[in-house]
């Protein structure tokens, strides 16, 4: 069988012992599967790469993304951390400016903190378009494409050529992952276009991220950034590269 053949069956052994018990160290795997330590933890960091399994030590957890999840139940995971993170990012909307806002329960967060404000709002998300439909204040301009139901929000060209007609004051934007190397990271490629798009076009891009998007790995790098705003404490690497990088950081 070819090598590729044989670490996918691997991959998918690991993956089942996952799904079973929830945890699996290294020297298990190695017994079991009659294979090396080194082999393991690669397979781990592959299995990790893929957003299945979140790598600890001396093994590995079993890892469900929040974007797995239905969106109303995304809605209610962490909901007091992504209201205090809207509540930090408020003040870099003014009155009269044009916004962009992405499709994500943290950014659904934010728009609830803009009700009432006078702005204009472009956003690919249905939540949002119709959170703020009946507020007199705003004015609400919805990016038509390709509905995703799992986001409940349009992507593709159609998005993207409407999105890129635009100037905009600000972008609010959500990400999947914030990786002390590899910056920030999408796991479609749809979401990452959208966002590099939406950076292009902003005067100013502010990403939403809580504690849980730091430290996973995506498995598309997407864009650097102006600014941050999370409720995590950044560790040493994260906050190097962040210094590096001129990202100012805004905690809530």
């Amino acid at each position: 069988m070819p090598a590729m053949g044989i670490t996918g069956r691997r991959l998918d052994l690991v993956l089942d012992a996952l799904e079973r018990d929830g945890r699996v160290t290294v020297k298990d795997l190695a017994t079991r599967l009659a294979i090396s330590t080194e082999t393991v933890r690669r397979d781990l960091r592959d299995l990790e790469l893929r957003g299945h399994a979140r790598r600890v030590y001396g093994g590995a957890v079993l890892d469900r993304r929040e974007s797995d999840r239905p969106f109303d139940e995304r809605v209610r995971v962490a909901a007091r951390e992504k209201a205090r993170i809207a509540e930090a990012a408020l003040p870099l909307v003014e009155d009269g400016m044009t916004v962009f806002i992405d499709a994500g329960t943290t950014t659904l967060a934010f728009a609830r903190k803009l009700l009432g404000r006078r702005i204009r709002v472009h956003t690919n998300s249905i939540d949002i378009a119709a959170l703020l439909a009946g507020d007199p204040q705003a004015q609400v301009t919805v990016l038509g494409g390709d509905m995703k139901p799992d986001y409940r929000a349009l992507f593709g060209h159609r998005t993207n050529t409407v999105l890129r007609e635009h100037i905009y004051d600000v972008a609010i934007m959500g990400i999947v992952t914030v990786h002390h190397a590899l910056g920030f990271m999408d796991l479609g490629e749809d979401e990452a276009v959208l966002r590099r798009f939406a950076v292009e076009r902003t005067r100013h891009s502010v990403i939403l991220a809580d504690s849980s998007k730091f430290g996973r790995l995506g498995t598309i790098r997407t864009f650097g950034l102006d600014t941050l705003v999370t409720n995590a404490p950044l560790t040493r690497d994260i906050a190097r590269a962040f210094q590096r990088t001129q990202v100012d950081v805004i905690h809530a």
